[in-house]
Parts: structure tokens; C-alpha cells; sequence
């Protein structure tokens, strides 16, 4: 059990740095988002002359702080929940019904990380992006003298982040499950909730 408690410890260190720069890169992209969109509605309502990019771009942009922000979601208990049955079971069976729960989703998980990575990877999706023209509005690669372009694996590797912070975090929860149960609730303390999670049911 001390190996196990060991593990644990270290495991919701790691969770809760990665989550937290995790959860300020998110605010970060929000805003990029929100003002791409609105540099949108400028030059085609203002200007009349529409910018190319700015969709995908802003779509590009939610994706990545969808991925950014699950694993935080996940980890507190911020997805929807039906835990009507459960609470009517004794605490035995909670645990049954819990562990059998929480491993169906870490091998679920596992096959979504498995194919996210198959995708990241497929040669078709380092072909250039739509995101390009955005490179040649700015003039950004002719002011620094490099020539780099966007792929659109960098959109789908989103995935891949999303999908390996999410089984990080199922496996602390299972950890952290099997320990409650087991040994003591106090060796096994689920780390702070961020403040903007605490009005939700934090995650045993």
C-alpha cells in the first residue's frame, strides 16, 4: 500500500502542474479566439473585404481549449453526472460500480489515445493548412525570414494531449478510489479544486 499511496502522491503533483498550465493556456487561446472573431466582423462588416483564415483559425482555437480544459473537468467532477443509483447502494457496491466505471473509461481512453495518435501521424495531415494565408496576410515569416507553415496535424495533435491528460487523471481517480475504500481517506486527499470549479461535486 505504501508503493501505491507513493504513486498517488506523485501522480496528483504531476496532474495538478500539467492541468494548471493547461487551464492558463485555455484563457489564453479564449482570447485569441474572441478577438480573431471579432477582427472577422470587422473587415467583412467595416471593411467589406473578408478575411480568409479566421474560421478555421477560431475553430482551431476551441478545439485546443476544449482538449486544454477536459482533463480538469473530468478530474473535479464538472461533466454531467447520474449518480441517483449509486447513492442508494451500499458503500461495497459503490465501490463496484465506481472501479467498474472509471476502468471501462481508462480503456476507452486508452483506444481514443491510440487512434488520436494514428491521426496525428498520418502523413496527409502534415500537408499545409488553410492557416497559411494568415502567414501571408501578417507577413509574419517575411519579417522574421523564416518559412514556417501550419499543419493541420498541430490541430488533431489537440487529441492527443486531451486524450493523454484525461487517462492520467483516470488513473489518479482510480488510485485514489481504490485507497479511500481500502485504506485511509486521508492518505489518499484529492488535491484543491480551482475556484471556479468549487460550486461543482468535486471528484472522489
Amino acid at each position: 500500500m505504501a508503493a501505491i499511496i507513493a504513486f498517488h502522491t506523485a501522480l496528483v503533483r504531476v496532474n495538478s502542474v500539467v492541468l494548471a498550465v493547461g487551464r492558463s493556456i485555455s484563457w489564453v487561446l479564449m482570447a485569441a479566439m474572441v478577438a480573431v472573431i471579432l477582427a472577422q466582423v470587422f473587415y467583412r462588416y467595416v471593411l467589406n473585404d473578408p478575411l480568409s483564415w479566421p474560421e478555421e483559425a477560431s475553430l482551431s482555437l476551441m478545439i485546443w481549449m476544449m482538449a486544454l480544459m477536459a482533463p480538469t473537468a473530468y478530474r473535479w467532477g464538472g461533466f454531467v453526472a447520474i449518480d441517483m443509483v449509486s447513492d442508494l447502494l451500499p458503500k461495497l457496491l459503490q465501490f463496484i460500480l465506481t472501479f467498474t466505471l472509471m476502468a471501462i473509461s481508462g480503456v476507452v481512453l486508452v483506444f481514443l489515445l491510440n487512434e488520436a495518435w494514428t491521426q496525428f501521424t498520418s502523413p496527409i495531415l502534415f500537408n499545409s493548412s488553410g492557416l497559411n494565408r494568415l502567414l501571408q496576410d501578417s507577413g509574419i515569416n517575411q519579417v522574421l525570414g523564416t518559412d514556417f507553415e501550419f499543419r493541420a496535424a498541430y490541430i488533431y495533435f489537440a487529441m492527443v494531449s486531451c486524450f493523454a491528460m484525461m487517462l492520467s487523471v483516470n488513473i489518479e481517480l482510480l488510485l485514489r478510489k481504490i485507497g479511500r475504500t481500502f485504506a485511509s481517506a486521508d492518505e489518499f486527499a484529492a488535491p484543491q479544486q480551482p475556484d471556479f470549479m468549487k460550486s461543482s461535486a468535486g471528484a472522489e
